[in-house]
């Protein structure tokens, strides 16, 4: 059984024999912007998503081999955080199901990828959408004690992501300009969206592939492989 959670806030049950679509030998589900799924290893489902400047975090519990990833848009908001394309509702109602199925905080690990600076525009700024979902995913696993384990974000293309078993991780730096220019057209739409929302600069809680552009010389990274 596979928990998703959708864009609208509801959590459905998915049944394993609804996923059929194979990457790398394993039944897939995508996961799609404003939502996050949940699931045993012994469940043989992968995770898969696309990101632009949107970022997935990752968890996984060592002792009840539950992983979980989600799929953000921005990192919060001042006016509502009960909508899941918004990493602070969205990580929150993951870390939920998780507990609900028996994991615990001290055994969970994260990892998280993204925050491209797709429509390469300044990077640098606190207001661009990757750096702010970057930033935010790293503020909340620090916050709230979760060993980060591995990282691969930034820089100028999309990813796409598959998460499975055992915590591996592999990752696909889009190159075609046709995937590229998907994302930068949802991306365009996103950045106006954003300039209306409140900055909020931290969490506070309670084929070129791996360039080394993206590498951080002092994190970890995660496995890359074609698939």
């Amino acid at each position: 059984m596979i928990i998703i959670g959708h864009k609208d806030g509801s959590i459905e049950k998915a049944s394993n024999s609804r996923f059929t679509q194979k990457v790398k030998g394993f039944n897939t589900h995508t996961i799609i912007g404003g939502e996050f799924a949940v699931g045993r290893d012994d469940d043989e489902v992968a995770f898969k998503t696309l990101l632009g400047s949107c970022v997935a975090i990752m968890f996984y519990d060592k002792k009840t081999k539950i992983k979980g990833m989600n799929h953000f848009l921005l990192p919060s908001t001042k006016n509502s955080n009960e909508d899941m394309k918004y990493g602070l509702y969205s990580v929150e109602a993951m870390l939920n199901e998780m507990y609900k199925l028996g994991c615990r905080k001290e055994n969970i690990s994260a990892k998280i990828s993204g925050g491209a600076d797709i429509m390469q525009l300044n990077s640098a700024s606190i207001n661009s959408i990757g750096h702010r979902n970057v930033e935010f995913a790293k503020d909340f696993c620090r916050a709230e004690g979760f060993k980060l384990i591995s990282e691969h974000t930034r820089g100028e293309h999309g990813r796409l992501i598959l998460l499975t078993n055992d915590f591996d991780t592999f990752i696909k730096v889009t190159q075609k300009s046709a995937t590229d220019a998907k994302i930068v057209s949802e991306e365009k739409a996103l950045q106006t969206e954003i300039t209306k929302e409140p900055v909020i600069k931290e969490y506070v809680g309670g084929v070129d592939l791996f360039n080394e552009e993206y590498k951080k010389k002092d994190e970890p990274q995660m496995e890359i492989e074609l698939f």
